[in-house]
């Protein structure tokens, strides 16, 4: 009975911090200068892990996929196979996940340790309103910058496969030029797009949520940054499964 009234009591929280994010947005004033700020420190946290990490999936990707295409004599369709990936699937998902992992962490860390040393409530004895000034800009920013993010991480797995393909295993580099974007649609590229944003949005509202709720000192904003992290990447594989899902339907 006591888990169940412990879901029910975080279930009743989530509901009513996800209504003052809701009435926060049709309020003013938004601050912009925070949103600026947010957006610019969180691609700047996440541009080398996520270089850092597609580069050599790109790499990976194409040196398993010359070998499957070798024993049917279709190497030449290398490229075209490596961008359908990369720009449907790991690039949004990869980008996704190193979001949560350094920019969610970040931000349950940060709004963690200001709600212990009650800097949050300090902002409410301001009349300043700390959903609309710590919580939306921090939406906004995750939103704007999670796309971003995903064309540099798209740019990285395609170089990646690109090294591996001609500098490696010396395939033609007109032939992986020409092929690149056989199968790529504009459709495909907005929808890549859009589950960025949708990503950023969920690792933002887990990140602030734990962070904002934060209980028991130093140990609870640790605690905080982890749950962040893992609810997460949980969060980005579920909504990719659906958007994935939601896409193909859309855009065939």
């Amino acid at each position: 009975m006591k888990s169940v009234s412990n879901l029910s009591a975080t279930f009743n929280e989530v509901v009513a911090f996800l209504g003052e994010i809701l009435h926060g947005l049709v309020q003013r004033p938004f601050y912009w200068s925070e949103a600026t700020a947010n957006a610019t420190r969180v691609a700047y946290q996440c541009f080398l892990p996520v270089v850092a990490i597609l580069f050599p999936t790109g790499m990976i990707s194409s040196l398993m996929g010359l070998k499957i295409m070798a024993l049917f004599g279709t190497e030449r369709m290398l490229s075209s196979l490596l961008a359908q990936g990369v720009v449907k699937e790991m690039a949004p998902s990869l980008a996704g996940i190193m979001m949560a992992a350094q920019a969610g962490s970040a931000i349950a860390g940060e709004i963690g340790t200001m709600r212990v040393k009650e800097e949050i409530d300090a902002l409410g004895v301001m009349s300043i309103n700390p959903i609309r000034y710590l919580v939306i800009p921090r939406l906004f920013a995750l939103a704007f910058v999670c796309p971003l993010i995903c064309v540099v991480a798209t740019v990285s797995g395609m170089a990646g496969g690109y090294l591996v393909a001609v500098y490696v295993k010396g395939q033609n580099s007109g032939v992986f030029i020409a092929n690149l974007l056989n199968f790529v649609t504009v459709g495909d590229i907005w929808a890549g797009m859009l589950k960025s944003s949708i990503f950023g949005i969920a690792v933002g509202l887990i990140a602030c949520y734990y962070g904002y709720h934060v209980k028991g000192g130093a140990v609870g904003v640790g605690k905080a940054a982890n749950n962040t992290v893992v609810y997460s990447i949980v969060a980005v594989a579920i909504l990719n499964y659906l958007l994935t899902t939601i896409l193909l339907g859309v855009f065939g």
